[in-house]
């Protein structure tokens, strides 16, 4: 009765699932691995790209976990590479209302730096680039038992990992999350400053400030299958770019991705046992005890019998005969004796 979507039992949710874009401050849980394929392509300025790839997600402590992906773009060249160890604050691991963890993230370039000394056709540079992030979330439930949303914040200096031998960033997401017992829905606000560097092979100055900017937004979904497996997919859509006229930042227009995730270790963390209980909790409140609904009906139905003997009363003149007033009244005792006793069976 607790769940209206397909499934066999207790769902299996991760407490650092967050939105498409920004991680939860929780981490997984000690011990736990979630494995995931994913597929993203976006129509941008110089055409169609597609990026199909893996993540892999490992569980260090309840403060800790590290996480990677990689993907092949266009399926022939290898994509980019990443690498994140996230570390969230003590207590992160119980249904909480503040929530903030700080990542290490380390991104391998496969984008053909044109910018260094030695880069040329044929026998490109690529580049390892290690950046921090922080994420800041407030899970709403644990204050307001009727409100399952989830807020988050995300502030980096990576908007584009593709695009980090060429500029500077920084990076800002908002996310609001309906988090559900079974599927979540969410959309995410971005917004990524660029500030390009200076190359002395192609005579580059450089800018001096982040001149360039794009806004966009991702609708998304996580809908779950057979109460572990999850689909996810998001549209993300560019709302606003400001470029400059020499050099100008490439814009990507629309951006669907995909991703299959599923836990190939999985145990339940107090963070979302809590949250599971929560659902339940309000399920009750929500579905009376059919005996009580009845027991309700009945005494309304009693109630009502009662009003017409009343009106039988008034309704019958001088001309009606005596004998059939207590015929009438004689079937009537006698439903509602039939009415009291349903009751006290029920009781």
């Amino acid at each position: 009765m607790l769940f209206t979507l397909p499934g066999s039992g207790q769902v299996k949710r991760g407490r650092n699932e967050g939105t498409f874009n920004i991680p939860a401050s929780n981490v997984m849980g000690n011990g736990n691995i979630i494995v995931a394929a994913a597929f993203a392509g976006g129509y941008a300025a110089s055409g169609i790209r597609i990026d199909p790839g893996m993540y892999l997600a490992v569980g260090i402590t309840d403060i800790m976990q590290l996480s990677g992906k990689t993907a092949f773009t266009n399926f022939r060249t290898l994509g980019g590479t990443e690498g994140h160890f996230q570390l969230t604050m003590p207590g992160n691991d119980h249904l909480r209302f503040f929530g903030v963890s700080i990542s290490g993230d380390l991104y391998l370039s496969t984008e053909m730096d044109t910018l260094s000394g030695t880069a040329v056709t044929g026998k490109p540079e690529y580049h390892a680039y290690v950046r921090p992030s922080i994420v800041i979330d407030l899970d709403w439930i644990a204050k307001f038992k009727k409100i399952p949303l989830k807020s988050y914040l995300m502030v980096g200096v990576v908007d584009n990992p593709d695009l980090l031998y060429r500029y500077s960033q920084l990076s800002l997401r908002l996310g609001t999350e309906l988090k559900l017992n079974r599927n979540s829905y969410s959309i995410d606000l971005g917004a990524g400053l660029y500030r390009e560097l200076r190359s002395e092979r192609l005579n580059l100055p450089g800018d001096r400030t982040f001149s360039q900017q794009r806004f966009w937004i991702e609708p998304a979904i996580r809908y779950r299958i057979f109460d572990g497996f999850c689909l996810l997919g998001a549209v993300r859509i560019l709302l606003l770019q400001r470029v400059k006229p020499d050099r100008p930042l490439e814009p990507t227009y629309v951006r669907l991705s995909t991703a299959f995730e599923i836990p190939l270790l999985f145990r339940e963390t107090n963070t979302e046992a809590i949250r599971t209980m929560v659902f339940i909790e309000q399920h009750k409140v929500k579905q009376p005890n059919a005996i009580d609904v009845s027991i309700k009906e009945g005494t309304e139905l009693k109630t009502g019998l009662n009003l017409d003997v009343q009106k039988l009363d008034l309704n019958f003149t001088d001309q009606e005969s005596e004998k059939e007033v207590l015929k009438r009244r004689k079937e009537i005792k006698q439903k509602m004796d039939e009415i009291e006793q349903l009751l006290e069976d029920l009781e």
